[in-house]
């Protein structure tokens, strides 16, 4: 008994040691770190052989999503751009957004969505189905909120502050950052009412710092993107021979 208990306190002194060890080599030991990184692109040769099955396997596909994608949606008179405060492109989405709400019977006072989300103007000449994907390559959803007349006038505050957006149904004109003479549907604001703002997904969780829309109530979404909302928008003008050429109205001016 008394061999064992020697072996047992041996053996614990000798991890005990093993221990101490470790922790004075870690703590002795240098502190290694990064002082500089070069990235290397290293670039593949065009001159690599192509595989045969992979480019027959996709190319069908590439070539049927080509001719879906070149397939002309509108015509314009000239190049379509945004602006601030206003901008003929603010203006088509907007108004884009308003007519497929009604063609859904969406209750709505205002449509509304966000300058930085039109990335690309629309060219002059046919307007191509792709290009309709670069400006607006997002898949958001059009949704409704509604706002107090209060907040509401915060809304238009927070559009003024930015210097100006997508909008329609509604007029103002920007004074030192603040919206005035606000008209909804030609009608002068009124606080003690209720109004419900046309928009996207993005925009009514509080996106592009619209912290203004975390304050609205009766949140809806409906089951069409903003982008579909301007392609029905275009077809149509397309279809009834209408050459686009939205300009400004006075939407939005500056005093």
């Amino acid at each position: 008994m008394g061999n064992f208990n020697s072996l047992y306190v041996r053996n614990s002194v000798m991890k005990v040691a093993w221990f101490l060890a470790i922790i004075l080599l870690c703590a002795c030991s240098p502190k290694l770190q990064v002082a500089s990184s070069d990235k290397a692109l290293y670039p593949i040769s065009s001159d690599l052989p192509k595989d045969k099955a992979i480019t027959d396997y996709y190319l069908p596909y590439k070539l049927r999503l080509d001719s879906m994608m070149n397939e002309v949606v509108a015509v314009s008179s000239a190049e379509i751009s945004k602006g601030r405060p206003e901008g003929p492109l603010n203006n088509l989405m907007a108004d884009a957004m308003a007519d497929a709400g009604k063609s859904r019977n969406i209750p709505f006072d205002i449509a509304y969505t966000n300058y930085g989300g039109l990335r690309i103007p629309l060219p002059k000449g046919n307007i191509l189905l792709y290009k309709v994907f670069e400006l607006m390559p997002f898949e958001n959803l059009l949704t409704t909120v509604k706002f107090t007349g209060t907040d509401i006038k915060s809304f238009f505050d927070y559009i003024a502050a930015g210097g100006g957006d997508p909008i329609a149904g509604a007029s103002f004109k920007i004074r030192d950052k603040k919206a005035i003479d606000i008209k909804i549907n030609g009608q002068p604001i009124d606080l003690t009412k209720s109004y419900t703002v046309l928009t996207s997904d993005y925009i009514a969780n509080g996106g592009d710092g619209g912290a203004i829309f975390l304050k609205s109530t009766d949140r809806q979404e409906y089951d069409l993107k903003l982008r579909d909302a301007l392609l029905m928008y275009l077809k149509k003008q397309n279809k009834a021979g209408v050459i686009i050429n939205p300009t400004n109205d006075g939407r939005i001016t500056v005093e």
